[in-house]
C-alpha cells in the first residue's frame, strides 16, 4: 500500500489578488509563500501560495485570482470541497473571536468531535474554519500581530461535500485513510471522518459532509479548485496512480508544478483530488528568507518575466 499520509495543499479561486493577500497575511497571520503563476495562461493569472515560515506540506493554501479573466461568482454546493480547517491552539478561540470581530469578519461557531470550530469566509466567500487541535507546525508570527500562542498552525482538515458519499468514502478507503467517526446535526448534515494512516504534523483528516438535498455546487469564484493529497515521491505517485486505477478510478499523466509533482482524479463526488510529491519544494528558486518578494517562473516557461510582471494585477506586499 502506498503512503498517503495527510493533505498536501488546497486551491481556490479569488477575484482581486490584493484583497486576497491583505486577508491572508494581515488578518489571518500566515505567511506569503511564493509569488508565481498559472503555467497555461502566464500573463494572466498569478498563483499565490500562504502557509508556515518554509511551506511545509499540509500548510499550504493557493489561490488564481481571476481579474484579468473575468469568471463568475461560484456557489459552494453539493459535488465540491465545503470547506477548509486552519489548526488553532486550545485556548485561541476567544482571541480569534475578538480578532475577527476587531477585522468586521463575520463568524459562526460549531461543535464537532469534541472540537470548537471558528467558520467564516474569505473576502470572496469561500468557507474556512478555525479548529482547536493539536499540530507539529510551528507558527508563522514575523510579519504580523497575532501572538504565537494563538497563531494557525497550518491545515487541520477538509470537508468535501460530496455528491455521492460512498463513492467519496470508498475512494479515501482506497487510499488507505481510516474511518473513525461520525457527527450528526439535525440542520447542517452528517459529517463522516477519515484520517490519514501516517504521521504528518498536521492536515490529516477529511471530513465528508453528507446533505442530499442540498444545492449543487457551481464552480467560480469563491470556490475551490481541488484538494491535493502528500505522497513522497513520483515512484510513490505512480503507485497510488496504479491502485486508484486497480479499483476503477481514472488518473491524469504527472503534471510539472515546478515545486512539485501532480497527478489527479476527479472523485465519485465530485471533487477534485490531486496527489502531490513532496519536492522539489519552494526552495528551488529562492531563499526561504526571501519568498514572496519576487515573481517566480519555472525555467521551462521561457517567458519574459518583467513583460508579464506588467500586464498582471498589481500586488502589494509587506
Amino acid at each position: 500500500m502506498p503512503n498517503i499520509d495527510g493533505i498536501h495543499h488546497v486551491t481556490a479561486f479569488c477575484d482581486d489578488p490584493q484583497e486576497n493577500y491583505d486577508f491572508f497575511t494581515n488578518v489571518l497571520g500566515l505567511r506569503f509563500v511564493k509569488r508565481t503563476v498559472r503555467f497555461d495562461v502566464p500573463e494572466k493569472i498569478y498563483h499565490l501560495y500562504y502557509g508556515d515560515e518554509v511551506g511545509t506540506p499540509g500548510s499550504i493554501v493557493t489561490y488564481f485570482p481571476m481579474t484579468n479573466m473575468p469568471m463568475e461568482q461560484g456557489v459552494v454546493g453539493k459535488g465540491k470541497l465545503r470547506s477548509v480547517g486552519l489548526t488553532i491552539p486550545e485556548g485561541s478561540v476567544e482571541y480569534w473571536q475578538g480578532r475577527f470581530e476587531d477585522h468586521e469578519v463575520t463568524y459562526t461557531m460549531d461543535e464537532r468531535f469534541g472540537e470548537t470550530a471558528i467558520e467564516f469566509t474569505d473576502p470572496d466567500g469561500l468557507p474556512f474554519e478555525l479548529v482547536t487541535g493539536e499540530s507539529d507546525i510551528e507558527p508563522w508570527t514575523e510579519g504580523n500581530d497575532v501572538p504565537a500562542e494563538h497563531a494557525i498552525r497550518g491545515m487541520f482538515n477538509t470537508t468535501i461535500h460530496s455528491a455521492d458519499p460512498a463513492g467519496t468514502m470508498d475512494v479515501l478507503e482506497v487510499m488507505g485513510w481510516d474511518r473513525i467517526g461520525e457527527a450528526t446535526h439535525p440542520q447542517r448534515g452528517d459529517r463522516i471522518r477519515y484520517r490519514a494512516p501516517g504521521d504528518a504534523p498536521c492536515a490529516d483528516k477529511v471530513d465528508v459532509l453528507i446533505r442530499p438535498n442540498a444545492p449543487d455546487g457551481v464552480m467560480g469564484i469563491g470556490t475551490y479548485l481541488h484538494v491535493a493529497f502528500q505522497v513522497e515521491n513520483t515512484w510513490e505517485q505512480d503507485a497510488v496512480s496504479d491502485l486508484l486505477r486497480e479499483n476503477g478510478y481514472i488518473t491524469t499523466s504527472r503534471k510539472d508544478r515546478d515545486y512539485f509533482h501532480s497527478r489527479y482524479i476527479t472523485e465519485p463526488g465530485g471533487s477534485v483530488f490531486e496527489y502531490a510529491t513532496m519536492g522539489p519544494g519552494f526552495e528551488i528558486d529562492q531563499d526561504p528568507a526571501e519568498y514572496g518578494d519576487q515573481l517566480k517562473v519555472p525555467d521551462w516557461l521561457d517567458v519574459d518575466i518583467e513583460r508579464i510582471e506588467g500586464m498582471l494585477p498589481p500586488l502589494e506586499t509587506n
